[in-house]
C-alpha cells in the first residue's frame, strides 16, 4: 500500500494576476491602514487608487464605502474617477448580491476587484446585522476581492478577525499612546519586539511618513514607507539609535495638549490676575 504523502498543489497557471512593485501588498490582501486625522490616510488612498506605480490599472473596479469622501478634498479626483463607485450609504444585502453576482460569473468574465472601507466603522458590526464587511476578512479571496482595505484610527475597534486576516498593516502618525500600546501588545512579538522602535523610526518628526508591515511575509518585512525595507526578523538597516522614553513622553504630552478644552479668554485673564 502506497504511503499517504501529502503532495504540493500544482500552481494555476490560468490564474489572474496583477503585476505590481514587490514593495506593495501583494494580492489578493486584507489591507488595514491606521492613523490619526490629518496624518495621510486619504492621501495613502488616492494613490492606491490614481498613482500609476500603484494599483492605477491594474483592477476593473474600485468600491469605496465611504459616507465623509464628498467632504474630504483629498478625495475628490478618486471619487470623479470612472473606475470608482462610491458607496455613500452601506447594508449587508449590497454586499451579499455583490458577493453572488462574483461567484455566479464565469471565472474569465469576473471583475477584478478593489473595495475600500473609509471612515466607515459603523457599518463593520462584529456579529449580527451589519456583520457582513467583518467576516468578508475571511471570504474576500474566493470573490474575487484583490484588495481590501480597511482605514481605521484606533486598532483594537476592529474585529479580532479582521486583525487576524490582515495581509498588510500601513501605520501612519497613531491618534494616541494607547493604540501605540495596543498594537504593540498584539504585534510585537511577530517583530521581535521592537514594534515601538520601528514606529518612532518611521514617523517620529517626519510628517506623513508611515511604516508598512507585510503580514505574508515569514518573519513579516517592515518598510519605511514602500521604499526601503528595514527589518524582518533582525534589523536590515543599521539598527537606529532612539530614546524611547523621551519620545513617548513627548506623545503622551501632545496627545494630552490634544484633548485639553480651549482655554477661554476669562479664564485667561483670571491666570494673568493670579501672577
Amino acid at each position: 500500500m502506497e504511503l499517504p504523502v501529502v503532495l504540493p498543489v500544482k500552481p494555476n497557471e490560468d490564474a489572474v494576476k496583477i503585476e505590481i512593485h514587490e514593495h506593495l501588498p501583494q494580492a489578493p490582501s486584507l489591507v488595514l491602514i491606521f492613523g490619526s486625522v490629518r496624518s495621510g490616510k486619504s492621501n495613502y488612498v488616492s494613490n492606491m487608487i490614481l498613482n500609476p506605480s500603484f494599483m492605477r490599472g491594474k483592477l476593473d473596479k474600485i468600491v469605496l464605502i465611504s459616507p465623509s469622501a464628498r467632504n474630504d478634498d483629498s478625495m475628490r479626483f478618486v471619487i470623479e474617477d470612472e473606475n470608482v463607485e462610491l458607496l455613500e450609504e452601506y447594508d449587508d444585502e449590497w454586499l451579499k448580491a455583490l458577493l453572488e453576482y462574483q461567484r455566479e460569473t464565469p471565472v474569465e468574465e469576473r471583475q477584478r476587484l478593489m473595495l475600500i472601507a473609509d471612515d466607515a466603522l459603523h457599518y463593520i458590526k462584529r456579529v449580527g446585522k451589519g456583520s457582513g464587511l467583518s467576516y468578508l476578512a475571511t471570504r474576500y479571496r474566493h470573490s474575487w476581492i484583490f484588495y481590501y482595505v480597511i482605514v481605521a484610527q484606533a486598532y483594537k475597534v476592529l474585529d479580532p478577525k479582521i486583525r487576524t486576516n490582515a495581509g498588510a498593516i500601513i501605520v501612519m502618525k497613531l491618534p494616541n499612546l494607547k493604540t501605540l500600546r495596543d498594537m504593540d501588545e498584539e504585534l510585537g512579538g511577530f517583530l521581535n519586539n521592537q514594534f515601538m522602535k520601528l514606529y518612532v523610526y518611521c514617523i517620529f518628526d517626519q510628517p506623513f511618513s508611515f511604516m508598512y508591515i507585510d503580514m505574508k511575509q515569514n518573519p513579516p518585512k517592515v518598510y519605511l514607507r514602500h521604499e526601503t525595507p528595514i527589518f524582518q526578523g533582525s534589523w536590515l538597516i543599521p539598527e537606529p539609535s532612539v530614546d524611547m522614553n523621551s519620545i513617548l513622553r513627548a506623545e503622551g504630552e501632545t496627545n494630552a495638549n490634544q484633548h485639553k478644552p480651549p482655554v477661554q479668554q476669562d479664564d485667561k485673564e483670571k491666570e494673568t490676575e493670579k501672577k
